[in-house]
């Protein structure tokens, strides 16, 4: 049998290294932004603590929500190339404006990243998807490929961004996110010849020899100033809850109606991966204080001086990419020894360590927080070693989630599925977790306290509870795996 060279069977398509390009410069303008947000609405525009968490929480809420309205215009409308194109020009606008200080500019230049994210995530995995057949062997290392990328400028973003905007300015600080997805873009369309034929709308497509027709900008035009205007609003008036109380209200329906239309064997199987829903909201709901509760403990109650100088706040922001990035690895590697070794562990396993190390991440984090009320700071290496352990716990929840999501497919309804699950771990989770950080908030002006001491105790009553809390839920999680494991032996007795 002929296979070629193995440089042959290995080399993925020529496009792969430009959708790779965009999403890391994504991943860096996204969490660029990300570690300066709440530091720079309490520190420059003066928010409380509690407007702060408030604002943040529904940013990140609606940014999950989007993808799934940009999902349905590229398959219908714009095709995957176009909303990619676009929503990462949305982006580059949002950023900018938001490097223009003042409250006046803040909530439209959200509104612009919100609309530009929903455009852009899901459709890039879509188009790195079309350059492959349907059965090539390169599909998979590809995606591993463009995962790794992504957290690559995850990684450097924090570092980037915190150093210039503590050196020159919150808005340079904004305008270099901005300025990373612009690069990105402009990467991603001198590599367009790869993409021809790629990424085009199956319907009703906007196009014409897969360029936007003329006639078709104004309703585009039209429908991005409406999108940016609603989003704003929502998030000027808080109204995220009341928009994620419509669409739960919806997906309870839908999930309630899948449930009666299964057999026993399939409502077993959604039983399962309603129980992942529940724990991944509630790890998730922890694990992003880091980009809110955590980011404010550290700015305040952390001693970041290091060789005369002083470590940004938002910098540390980069432990859990980086966290990822190692640990990805030596997962990967621990789960093919143990399928070697026929000791292949369930999902429910690995879901309960997870959650066990999101535990003790906290436990960490609460010491340093305690140990911060006797003087006021505490050693960064406290905070450090507690967000490395929550950045390693998240490989056990997502891609297991999404692996047994896939493999047990009830009624034949795994995407519906998927998009349940991230829709309740991405928006309703992050609406949680303000609300969770705003138990953290104290009393501050221009973003500093009264009292060290006194943030100090509250950050350390709140992370501490949230330890005990995941403490509770690993012990839920082993009295279930224990109930499933009576259940099975009884089924092979009978």
């Amino acid at each position: 049998m002929e296979t070629g060279s193995p440089t042959q069977v290995q080399r993925q398509p020529r496009g792969v290294f430009y959708i790779i390009m965009i999403l890391m410069w994504e991943y860096f303008s996204y969490y660029g932004m990300r570690g300066l947000l709440v530091l720079y609405l309490t520190q420059k525009l003066l928010f409380s603590d509690e407007h702060a968490y408030a604002l943040y929480g529904g940013y990140t809420s609606l940014v999950y929500v989007t993808p799934i309205i940009g999902g349905i215009l590229a398959d219908r409308y714009l095709g995957y190339r176009w909303a990619v194109i676009l929503g990462a020009a949305l982006m580059v606008i949002g950023h900018i404006t938001l490097g223009i200080d003042g409250h006046q500019t803040l909530y439209i230049a959200l509104a612009f990243i919100i609309c530009g994210y929903g455009l852009f995530k899901t459709n890039i995995s879509v188009l790195l998807g079309e350059l492959y057949q349907r059965n090539d062997s390169r599909r998979d290392s590809g995606f591993a490929i463009l995962y790794v990328g992504g957290n690559v400028g995850a990684f450097i973003a924090p570092l980037a961004c915190a150093y210039v905007a503590q050196r020159w300015g919150w808005h340079y600080g904004f305008s270099l996110a901005g300025i990373g997805m612009a690069l990105g873009l402009m990467i991603f369309l001198s590599g367009r010849r790869h993409f021809i034929n790629k990424g085009v709308a199956k319907w009703q497509p906007l196009q014409q020899h897969g360029l936007i027709s003329a006639k078709s900008l104004g309703p585009i035009v039209a429908g991005v100033i409406v999108s940016v205007a609603l989003f704003a609003v929502i998030l000027y008036q808080e109204w995220t809850i009341w928009c994620l109380t419509l669409i739960g209200l919806a997906g309870v329906i839908l999930i309630t109606r899948l449930f009666l239309r299964c057999d026993a064997k399939d409502r077993r199987s959604l039983i399962s991966i309603l129980l992942f829903m529940v724990f991944g909201v509630i790890f998730w709901a922890f694990d992003q204080q880091g980009g809110s509760s955590i980011s404010l403990f550290i700015e305040r109650n952390v001693d970041r001086h290091i060789f005369g100088g002083m470590i940004p706040a938002a910098a540390f922001q980069s432990i859990n990419p980086f966290a990822i990035l190692v640990g990805g690895a030596l997962v990967v590697g621990l789960w093919r020894l143990l399928a070697r070794l026929g000791l292949t562990p369930s999902a429910l396993f690995k879901l309960t360590l997870g959650m066990a190390i999101l535990t003790l991440g906290f436990f960490i984090i609460a010491l340093g927080a305690q140990l911060a009320t006797v003087n006021g700071q505490s050693s960064m290496l406290w905070v450090i070693a507690g967000l490395s352990l929550v950045g390693f716990a998240e490989l056990f929840i997502d891609p297991v989630a999404m692996a047994e999501i896939t493999r047990l497919n009830p009624a034949g309804s795994v995407g519906f599925l998927a998009g349940v699950y991230m829709l309740v771990t991405g928006s309703f989770a992050n609406y949680i977790a303000a609300k969770v950080a705003g138990l953290t908030s104290v009393q501050s002006v221009g973003g500093q306290v009264h009292s060290l001491v006194h943030a100090a105790e509250h950050y350390y009553n709140v992370f501490d509870k949230i330890a005990y809390v995941a403490l509770i839920g690993v012990l839920v999680l082993i009295i279930v795996a224990m109930i499933e494991r009576y259940i099975h032996r009884r089924r092979h007795v009978i």
